[in-house]
Formats: C-alpha cells, structure tokens, sequence
C-alpha cells in the first residue's frame, strides 16, 4: 500500500508540483495559497518537501501550521520567508489536484468540501484505492479538468487576513484548553482560593 503524504498536489493548469499551504483563503474558500515547487532553488526545495513528509506537517490539516514554526537551511523562518520572497500564489482550488500517493487524485475544492461535509474542517485524506470515506458514502476521486487559472501572487493584504484568521484559530483552542484544564482542577482558575489559602485566611481571623 502507498504512503499517503498530505498537501501535495500538481497545478492542473500547468502541471507542475506544488505543496498547498492554505488550502483555503480567509473570506475565499474558492481560493488556496500554494508554493511551485519546480521554480524553487534546490536547497528551498528539499527544505520545503522534508518539511511537508515530517510527522508534525502531516499531522496538521494546514502545511503553513507547521511552515510557521519551520526554518530553512539559512535560518529564515519557512512562512515568512516564501511569503516575503513571492513564492506564495494564490490559485483557484479547483484547479489543484491533490496527489496524496502515486494511485490517488483528487481535486482541492472537492476535498475541502468533503472535509468540512465530514468532520468540521479537520484533517481528510483519501484511503489507497483512490476514495474518500464520508459518512458511509465512497467519494470518487476528481476527474483532470484545466479551469480558467487565477495564480495571482500573494499580497501583503492576502498574507495578513491568513495570518488573522490563524490567530484567531489558535486563541480558540487556547481558551477551549483553558477551560478544560479549569474543569480538571477548579482551584487552579485564576481568582479562585486553593484549600490550602483557604486554611491559612480562616486560622489568621481566628
């Protein structure tokens, strides 16, 4: 059975190999960020597909949540970098086809669909013999079709609102572990008097 590796596709317009970095654009779902592979340097190149094959990126839905926290060879860190050097496109979804393994294919907006259809936009990939599994229902992969191309490169605008809408992510989960760890343990919430402060305050007024 073929390894499945996340956010590799090829540009159905051109054909060339891609990793897809967002795949969808805040406020855009039509759209994706993606990084041609074939017109990076050899070393960005081998940098940018260690990266994608590591655990960590193809444990998250999105390559830039790994990018983020990435560096190149030269130290620069991998988001930022391929945004400030223009390596960044934004394209339409439709026409990205994903390459999960050398049997499957299927088109981005369709996958994004499935996944959002599925499980609320968390991680999707299709099984070895070329499907999806959705709710009980097999998802035949995308036919090859060349929509019209819309591979504009990324301004600082595009950049920011994917950057905000990360944060926003981010301070979600971050107040949703906050309070579980509150429901854990009561006394850690902040305010809140441990047993132990409790204790001293009632033997201090005694």
């Amino acid at each position: 059975m073929s390894r499945n590796i996340k956010h590799v596709g090829q540009l159905i317009n051109t054909q060339k190999r891609c990793v897809v970095v967002f795949r969808e654009v805040p406020d855009e779902p039509e759209n994706c960020l993606v990084v041609d592979t074939d017109s990076l340097a050899d070393w960005m190149h081998d940098d940018v597909i260690n990266a994608v094959e590591s655990p960590g990126a193809q444990s998250s839905a999105n390559f830039y949540e790994y990018a983020q926290r990435s560096v190149f060879t030269d130290g620069s860190n991998m988001l930022q970098t391929l945004h400030t050097r223009g390596m960044l496109h934004k394209t339409k979804t439709e026409n990205v086809m994903m390459l999960p393994n050398s049997g499957v294919k299927i088109r981005l907006d369709e996958l994004n669909q499935i996944i959002k259809e599925q499980n609320g936009d968390a991680n999707a990939i299709p099984d070895s013999d070329g499907q999806v599994q959705m709710a009980g229902k097999d998802i035949e992969p995308a036919t090859m079709q060349a929509p019209a191309s819309n591979a504009d490169g990324v301004d600082d605008t595009d950049y920011a609102k994917t950057l905000l809408a990360q944060a926003k992510t981010f301070e979600a989960e971050a107040k949703r572990l906050k309070q579980e760890a509150y429901d854990l343990v009561p006394s850690m919430k902040p305010g809140r008097k441990t047993p132990a402060s409790e204790s001293e305050e009632t033997a201090a007024n005694a």
